[in-house]
C-alpha cells in the first residue's frame, strides 16, 4: 500500500514540476530532461510514470479541468433560476480560462502551431459541460424562464452555445492583456441568456 502511494507521490510531484515548466516554457520548448530535472530524477526514470511529454500534458490537463467542473458543480445549485445558473456558467467558464490563459500565456500562443491541443482539452471538458447546459436549459423550458424548446432542440441549443464559447473565448483571449473579462461576460449574459429568455 506504501509502494502504491509513494508512487501517487511522485507522480502528484511530476505534474506540479511540469506545469511549472509549462507555465514558463510553453508546449513546444519544454522536453522531458527539463521535467526530470526539475522533480531530482533521471529521464529513463521519469517514464516509469509517464510514457512521454503528451502523457504528462494530458495529466495536467485533466487536474486543471477537474478544478474547473467542481467549481461549476459546487455553484450551478446555488442559483434558484436557471437564468442565475446560465449566468453563473459564463462567469465560471471565462474566469477559468481568462485564469488558465494569464496562468500559461506562452502555451496559450502556441494553438496556432498546435491546433491539436484545444480539441484535447475539449474531449474532458464538453461531455460534463453539455450534461449542465442541457440540466439549465431544460429547467429553464420547463419552469417558463426560457423559450419552448424540445429535446432536439435543446440538444442542438447546447451544441451551438459550447461551440460558440469556444470561438470566442479563443479569439478573444489572444489578445488577454488587454481584454476587460467582465465586460466579457456581460455581453455574454445579455446575448445568450437574453435569446432564451421569453419576453415577459
Amino acid at each position: 500500500m506504501k509502494i502504491v502511494a509513494k508512487e501517487s507521490e511522485v507522480r502528484d510531484q511530476i505534474i506540479e514540476k511540469a506545469a511549472q515548466l509549462f507555465q514558463i516554457f510553453g508546449y513546444k520548448k519544454l522536453v522531458m530532461e527539463d521535467i526530470a530535472r526539475a522533480v531530482g530524477k533521471s529521464r529513463s526514470s521519469l517514464y516509469f510514470y509517464y510514457k512521454d511529454k503528451d502523457a504528462i500534458f494530458n495529466a495536467i490537463i485533466n487536474r486543471e479541468i477537474k478544478v474547473y467542473l467542481g467549481a461549476l458543480e459546487a455553484d450551478l445549485p446555488r442559483h434558484k433560476t436557471a437564468t442565475g445558473k446560465l449566468k453563473a456558467y459564463f462567469d465560471i467558464k471565462f474566469d477559468f480560462r481568462y485564469a488558465k490563459t494569464v496562468e500559461y500565456p506562452i502555451m496559450s500562443k502556441e494553438y496556432d502551431v498546435y491546433p491539436e491541443l484545444l480539441p484535447r482539452m475539449r474531449l474532458i471538458s464538453d461531455p460534463p459541460e453539455i450534461e449542465h447546459l442541457t440540466a439549465i436549459i431544460r429547467e429553464g423550458v420547463i419552469n417558463g424562464e426560457f423559450i419552448h424548446l424540445d429535446d432536439s432542440s435543446i440538444a442542438l441549443t447546447v451544441k451551438m452555445l459550447i461551440s460558440s464559447l469556444h470561438g470566442i473565448a479563443n479569439d478573444l483571449l489572444e489578445d488577454f492583456e488587454h481584454i476587460d473579462i467582465s465586460k466579457v461576460k456581460s455581453l455574454l449574459s445579455t446575448m445568450f441568456v437574453k435569446s432564451l429568455t421569453k419576453d415577459k
